[in-house]
């Protein structure tokens, strides 16, 4: 199963952490597979799949909308293939075996190819832009900085509990610190 990583961002905090709300519903469903659930349990899944990702390629289109995005038209007809395929996907699936193949297409080309390659480019027209600004201008603008969050949601062992962790110790985790819940003593862990 695929994770998130750093290399996806495209330096938007609310496309981003919604490109990894999306991964955490991929994981939930591929979780539930391997539990052997019913297919009713899994479309359950695949129908929160499919309203998330209606509404990130709503706010998605409208940043780039925002940015003046040039390609906008082309990239809003990929979201919607991908919208036609995911309702295609929800509605034939007949076994757990199907599911799995088919969610792996799901993670693989529609999540991870569509960011990696779709997503930063309008990443890459941005920042183009913004570099293009700073030389007409000769004005430093901080505008464009990454935002660093003052905390980091993680998750331990415990049913239902997160964790606001700073993030000074957000960097330590993830230069290889290991930090454990005091409650059931497991490693926290990213939610």
């Amino acid at each position: 199963m695929i994770k998130w990583m750093d290399d996806y961002s495209v330096h938007n905090k609310t496309i981003d952490d919604q490109h990894k709300a999306l991964f955490d519903i991929a994981k939930k469903a591929y979780l539930i597979a391997e539990r052997h659930a019913s297919i009713s349990d899994i479309k359950l899944v695949l129908n929160e799949l499919f309203e998330y990702v209606k509404t990130h390629f709503k706010d998605e289109e409208e940043h780039m909308e925002k940015i003046g995005y040039p390609d906008l038209a082309h990239h809003k007809k990929i979201h919607q293939e991908i919208t036609l395929s995911l309702i295609a996907l929800v509605k034939n699936i007949k076994t757990i075996n199907d599911f799995k193949e088919k969610l792996n297409i799901i993670t693989e080309k529609w999540l991870l190819e569509h960011i990696l390659k779709e997503d930063m480019k309008y990443y890459k027209y941005q920042k183009q832009k913004f570099k293009e600004q700073q030389e007409a201008t000769f004005e430093e603008d901080t505008s464009f900085e990454e935002v660093v969050p003052e905390f980091v949601i993680y998750i331990c062992g415990c049913k239902g509990e997160k964790h606001k962790i700073p993030h000074h110790i957000h960097t330590k985790i993830c230069k290889g610190s290991k930090y454990s819940c005091k409650v059931c003593k497991s490693v926290i862990r990213t939610a």
